[in-house]
């Protein structure tokens, strides 16, 4: 992929200000220290962005999307003017507590296919005597952000269809402590877009997986450590992941994660990232736990609790209830603990 033109902006925090700060911009060369950084960054960013993003239907419901119709115009004609354009969208959700930015556009091609790479870095506020209204220098673009090349935010999108592709794209935030996670505003607020894995699909997906995994493992201590894990998830509400990130944070045993690993319909969608949803985990695996005060514990899935512990309740013992069940012993052991 040969990459064309470079152009960089420098973003100031005015999310909600009526009158916007001006924005400098300029092209940026592809040789010396700052091209060759940024040349990098573009060569690997279809790899390194690692979390798939697709942009969001207007609010009609219509495959119409103004953050993508900007990016489709600066990569016809990628020039100061239609960058700034892309630049005022990212500075009008931009709030002080991300800070001042500089914003880099990154266009190539490789015969029809265009690639277009965009790149938020934190730019240093202690030199900004030097900005000169809307243009910037490359000297100055050095010396602002140099200092924090490893902490950005990265998007990527390729398509040789200007009319009928860039609706998707990846993308990779190396500025939070999760490598797997993204700044909402990054993705929401500046891309109009949203996860391509919606959180209900994911999560659904993952309860299933589990389901199946207690269901059909062999082994009562692997069954038992799945229930467990099953219960610790329902806590996650809302964490952005994928679900090899969430069985890694389990600390599972390595046949619970293979258990549930295998009954993902393909591999590479334990990479796929997702919102958890906790309503939704419930929905297709819950599990109910009864403990009684002798000692007792009960458990069982929670639509076929009813079935397999019949609940009596005791008249005149003040809150004393038996359960009654049967069926075949299929393992028996003592354990340490509950």
């Amino acid at each position: 992929m040969n990459l064309g033109k470079i152009h960089s902006f420098l973003v100031h925090p005015a999310k909600g200000e009526e009158i916007q700060p001006l924005i400098g911009g300029t092209e940026v060369p592809q040789e010396g220290r700052l091209g060759d950084m940024l040349a990098a960054i573009f060569a690997r960013a279809p790899l390194e962005c690692d979390i798939a993003i697709t942009f969001r239907p207007n609010d009609d419901g219509n495959q119409e999307n103004e953050c993508r119709d900007d990016l489709v115009t600066y990569i016809g004609a990628p020039t100061i003017a239609t960058g700034r354009t892309i630049a005022g969208r990212l500075q009008r959700v931009t709030t002080h507590r991300s800070g001042l930015g500089l914003l880099f556009l990154m266009t190539g091609a490789d015969g029809a296919v265009r690639r277009l790479v965009a790149s938020r870095f934190p730019a240093d506020q202690g030199i900004l005597a030097e900005e000169n209204k809307q243009q910037l220098s490359v000297e100055f673009l050095e010396r602002v952000f140099m200092k924090s090349t490893k902490a950005y935010k990265s998007a990527v999108f390729e398509s040789d269809s200007a009319q009928a592709g860039f609706w998707d794209g990846r993308a990779i935030d190396r500025q939070i402590s999760s490598p797997r996670e993204l700044s909402d505003y990054w993705i929401r607020d500046f891309l109009l877009s949203e996860l391509r894995t919606t959180g209900a699909a994911g999560t659904k997906r993952l309860a299933v997986a589990f389901r199946s995994a207690i269901n059909q493992a062999s082994a009562l201590d692997t069954r038992q450590e799945l229930i467990a894990a099953a219960t610790l998830l329902s806590k996650r509400d809302g964490e952005t992941a994928s679900a090899n990130q969430l069985i890694d944070q389990l600390g599972l045993s390595s046949s619970a994660s293979e258990a549930v690993e295998s009954q993902l319909p393909r591999p590479d969608l334990l990479e796929e990232v997702f919102r958890f949803d906790t309503e939704e985990f419930e929905r297709h695996l819950l599990y109910r736990l009864v403990e009684l005060d002798n000692g007792g514990l009960l458990i069982a899935e929670n639509d076929a609790f009813p079935r397999v512990f019949e609940r009596i309740e005791l008249a005149g013992s003040d809150g004393l209830v038996a359960f009654r069940t049967q069926g075949h012993v299929v393992d028996e052991r003592l354990r340490k603990a509950k």
